[in-house]
């Protein structure tokens, strides 16, 4: 069955969907979801298909990361360079410490099509395909467009794959070992175990101990029946104090090849071939003689659509410490990825075919940088000519004022600008009535059509006149805030007076006894405002 692109069309219920248009909503459905769609319909995945996507997703990344650490000797730089024979485990945990939300796009868009791909290969039905796309609508409709987290993405759908016969996390024992042990902790192996049911134990047991040493005694010649009792006899502590004293590494911590081994021999995928290495020389392996030594079983590779007229794209698979560049050099085949080390290789470079034509990709990125740089350019005109024409605006008007541009633009503060459209109106107001008044016959003479002598007063007394009316507008204002002033205290008094009154007839308080006095002195009907007060606490309250 032919590989399928993002622009390969698949039958979604009774329509034919692009790939393209399914990933929109797809990638961001969580793991415990696609969990359940799988397992409903009884479908799993070579876990070779789901180790290719993460490993061309992480190649480039991993390539970048190297380069810039090539003078350091440090921990990170010698683990990837194991990157190349990673297992499963090892390459989650890589996407998940690069932390790059857009490295975990691009992972679950390449997923999902050649998972897609592969549905379709196995004749997964329309509608079955439909509910999948249908749950992942709904879920980006209730959660939005927010991808899984990968840590937790992981982990949920790790039952959905499996392994070839006699291998575990997508690598055989042979690899397993080396690679574990020259590229990863004692958390991430642990970790590692408990991904296939493998509950690694923190310490050995007695019984493990003793037999660790009694084994080292025989293979020494120094063992006999009535030291093998002594040693069994022991307690923990002593145990541990003869092995030293006997030059015999043996310790209750689980030592990294000891937890390595008890994966092997315990995870269902290797418990039925598993071996005990002949010594500590399987662990001891470099990367090349990983390659060169360790024979692999044929992995079945995803098939590239055929395509006429269209670059074949190679990538060398093999990537060595130090490297020294990085360099893509076009030829009539394709794109050749090298990877330039310090002195020549022993061995012939080897290249895998790469299942991504990037060369439309290439193309198409280039065409949106053109686009987002014009973009750019016209954007940046746009602000110098808004810049100049608020520079000139500026220099026309006195320093700090507020400009109206038009009915639609205003440079300045909001408060400012409602003063000023308020200051307009009373202007036409203004405006207005003296035209109203110019026009009309009021303060004119009819027969003589001169104003009225009121209106013919010196200036003097007309700024007089004027200054009084101010002043009686001023008085009004006043004695409305004073009324204000004096209704609010009027209501503050009246309540603390019946909160008194009230507290003073529930309780007896002997020493306000004057200040009641005081109070009923303000007599109303014969009676104190106070008394008058309790009478009415006393018809309420009975």
């Amino acid at each position: 069955m032919p590989r399928l692109t993002r622009e390969s069309e698949i039958l979604v219920g009774n329509k034919e969907l692009k790939i393209e248009e399914v990933l929109k909503t797809i990638i961001y459905l969580p793991g415990s979801k696609v969990n359940s769609f799988f397992m409903d319909i009884g479908l799993t995945i070579p876990r070779e298909l789901r180790m290719f996507v993460l490993r061309e997703t992480l190649r480039e990344k991993v390539i970048e990361t190297r380069k810039t650490r090539l003078t350091l000797a440090d921990e990170l730089n010698y683990r990837l360079s194991w990157f190349t024979e990673f297992t499963e485990t090892q390459l989650e945990n890589l996407l998940v410490f690069f932390d790059d939300p857009q490295l975990d796009k691009t992972f679950l868009e390449d997923f999902w099509t050649d998972l897609l791909s592969y549905m379709v290969e196995k004749k997964v039905t329309s509608n079955d395909i439909k509910k999948l796309v249908d749950d992942s609508i709904t879920h980006v409709k209730a959660v939005g467009l927010e991808l899984p987290n990968m840590k937790n993405f992981n982990r949920e759908i790790k039952d959905l794959f499996f392994d070839s016969f006699g291998r575990i996390d997508g690598v055989p024992p042979g690899k397993f070992r080396p690679v574990l042990y020259k590229s990863s902790t004692l958390g991430e192996i642990r970790d590692l175990g408990a991904k296939y049911d493998v509950n690694v134990p923190r310490r050995l047991k007695k019984s493990e101990l003793a037999d660790i040493i009694i084994t080292e005694l025989e293979d020494r010649g120094e063992h006999t029946p009535e030291l093998e009792t002594q040693i069994r006899g022991m307690s923990v502590l002593i145990m541990q104090r003869f092995a030293i004293d006997h030059d015999i590494k043996a310790s209750t911590e689980l030592k990294k090849e000891e937890i390595i081994e008890y994966i092997l021999a315990n995870a269902k995928e290797t418990k039925e071939t598993y071996f005990v290495p002949e010594s500590q020389a399987v662990y001891e392996k470099e990367i090349e003689e990983v390659q060169k030594h360790v024979e692999e079983e044929p992995v079945a590779k995803p098939i590239i659509e055929e395509k006429k007229e269209e670059p074949e794209v190679v990538e060398e698979a093999k990537i060595d410490e130090p490297i020294e560049e990085v360099k893509t050099k076009v030829e009539e085949k394709g794109v050749k990825v090298e990877t330039k080390e310090e002195t020549p290789p022993k061995e012939p470079i080897q290249y895998v075919q790469q299942n991504l034509d990037i060369s439309e990709l290439v193309q198409e990125i280039k065409l949106l940088r053109e686009v987002v740089e014009h973009a750019l350019q016209q954007e940046t005109k746009i602000e110098q000519k808004e810049s100049q024409a608020v520079t000139k605006l500026t220099e026309s008007t006195p320093s700090g004022e507020p400009v109206i541009l038009n009915s639609a633009e205003f440079y300045g503060e909001p408060k400012s600008l409602k003063k000023i459209i308020k200051n307009d109106e009373a202007d036409e107001r203004e405006k207005f009535i003296e035209d109203k008044k110019a026009a009309s016959s009021i303060g004119v003479d009819k027969d003589t059509n001169v104003m009225n002598k009121d209106d013919q007063l010196p200036g003097e007394l007309r700024f007089f006149g004027k200054m009084f009316k101010g002043l009686g507008k001023f008085l009004l204002k006043l004695f409305k805030v004073l009324l204000k002033v004096f209704l609010i205290a009027a209501s503050i008094g009246i309540i603390l007076f019946v909160i008194y009154g009230a507290i003073t007839y529930f309780v007896d308080i002997p020493f306000l006894a004057g200040f009641n006095n005081t109070l009923n002195g303000i007599q109303i009907a014969g009676k104190g405002i106070l008394q008058h007060l309790h009478e009415l606490l006393a018809s309420i309250f009975g």
